[in-house]
């Protein structure tokens, strides 16, 4: 019999009935705490003493969401998937810290997918094998080897599949509701561009993130709570990418929270600060941002790459006097004293038109803007040590004497010129309002929802 603090309470979608409550604050850490020890027939038993506990059927449903069921069974096997792929104890105080968000986590995918049920959204099965190999890769498993590996440690494939399911769904719904009428205005790239760019020097750092959003002011100590239980997990041997799947609200969490090599600017500022002094391999303490709370796990750190100067762009001007191979040594001396007359009275690319415009010289004029290493090599030599603004002295040449000034430069690739362009920028700041939004799209589907949470009978 079930204590009478906690009682049956229901959500009813769409205007057929209120909430009395709110169902997470209150009464779900009581509820789990009955549903836990009470569902103790499937897999490894919870306890030695199991035999002690009250028994349950597989079938006994802990949770109804629009009419769908989430059972004992489905809880257990996702219980089983992430114990038994750590290195954490399956013991009943491991299963019960999990077990509330772990529910909480089937809710949401059976929300995602009625969702993209009803805006018939149809994951396809090449879609499905690309993000179990993903899988595969991000657990260092060889292709098609994720299944088995689950059906060697007693864990139906089904769980893991509902949810990849669920979140490759839920991104084409995010986007097809949101993505075109999300505006990124050039003021923000701007902004965003010059992060990037006060940040060019700054070391690139290989992350991964777990991001638990914060819905509602009233759930601070809870969603703070949560993430520091994650923080003990992942310190006691749970994976961290086995986690951020099953936990994380962020797009990264089908990466299992992966960010790749990212530089200062990418992320928010107050990740960025604490990313700038954390040691390599370690874990943070939750960060707390405008959107939740944000764990974050420093993988490596490196330098800069240095500027290669075969990536550097040049806008180059030239200057060819004739002199041919077979010209007389005092026709020679004479475009040589050309040259030099040039060389030092010339300031800057205007000067060094119109010097040619003046002398009549008709091999003259802009080369396309070329990369360095895409030169000639004597060319190549020549571009790379002369400063911007000033003429080289005179290149002999098959054509005669060339004289090449350097109007501009820029960087391709490399350094802290490598910036991203703006296309990326918005592409980058897309993805951040896609997940605001999101989150407040499942945020709204948990409120008007039929939510029916019931306890251990």
């Amino acid at each position: 019999m079930v204590v009478n603090f906690f009682h049956r309470q229901s959500v009813k979608s769409r205007g057929r009935m209120r909430p009395v409550q709110k169902i997470w604050a209150t009464c779900l850490p009581a509820f789990i705490a009955f549903a836990i020890f009470g569902t103790v027939t499937f897999g490894t038993a919870i306890s030695s003493n199991a035999s002690e506990m009250p028994k349950a059927s597989i079938l006994d449903i802990l949770a109804v969401v629009n009419e769908y069921p989430v059972s004992a069974y489905d809880l257990n096997q996702r219980l089983d998937l992430i114990i038994r792929s750590s290195t954490l104890p399956n013991t009943p105080r491991a299963r019960l810290s999990l077990a509330p968000r772990v529910l909480k986590s089937l809710i949401n995918e059976a929300l995602q997918l009625q969702e993209a049920k009803r805006l018939k959204v149809v994951v396809s099965q090449p879609e499905m094998n690309r993000a179990l190999r993903l899988v595969e890769k991000q657990n260092r498993l060889q292709a098609n080897k994720i299944l088995p590996f689950l059906k060697s440690r007693q864990i139906g494939q089904a769980t893991l599949l509902r949810q990849i399911r669920a979140a490759l769904a839920w991104q084409v719904v995010v986007r097809r509701r949101y993505a075109h009428s999300t505006i990124i205005t050039d003021e923000e790239i701007d902004r965003t561009l010059a992060r990037f760019k006060k940040n060019a020097k700054s070391p690139r750092l290989q992350a991964a993130e777990i991001f638990l959003p914060l819905d509602n002011p009233s759930q601070e100590t809870t969603v703070r709570n949560t993430a520091n239980k994650i923080i003990e997990e992942i310190k006691a041997g749970a994976n961290f990418a086995l986690l951020a799947r099953q936990f994380s609200q962020s797009e990264s969490a089908r990466h299992g929270g992966d960010l790749g090599w990212i530089q200062p600017g990418q992320l928010d500022p107050q990740i960025d600060e604490v990313l700038k002094t954390l040691p390599i391999k370690a874990l943070s303490k939750p960060i707390r941002t405008a959107a939740g709370y944000t764990i974050v796990l420093l993988r490596n750190r490196r330098a800069p790459p240095e500027q290669k100067a075969g990536n550097t762009i040049v806008g180059l001007r030239q200057i060819i006097l004739e002199a041919p191979n077979g010209a007389q040594n005092d026709e020679l001396q004479s475009q040589l004293s050309l040259a030099d007359t040039i060389q030092k009275s010339v300031r800057g690319c205007d000067d060094f038109a119109a010097i040619a415009k003046e002398l009549g010289i008709k091999r003259s004029g802009n080369i396309i803007r070329v990369k360095i290493k895409e030169l000639s090599k004597n060319l190549r030599t020549l571009v790379s040590t002369i400063k911007t603004g000033a003429v080289s002295p005179p290149l002999r040449s098959p054509e005669g004497l060339k004289m090449i000034m350097v109007c501009n430069r820029s960087n391709s690739g490399g350094g802290g010129a490598n910036l991203p362009n703006r296309n990326k920028i918005r592409t980058l700041l897309l993805g951040r309002r896609l997940e605001i939004q999101a989150q407040r799209y499942l945020r709204d589907l948990r409120q008007t929802a039929f939510l029916d949470i019931r306890a251990w009978r």
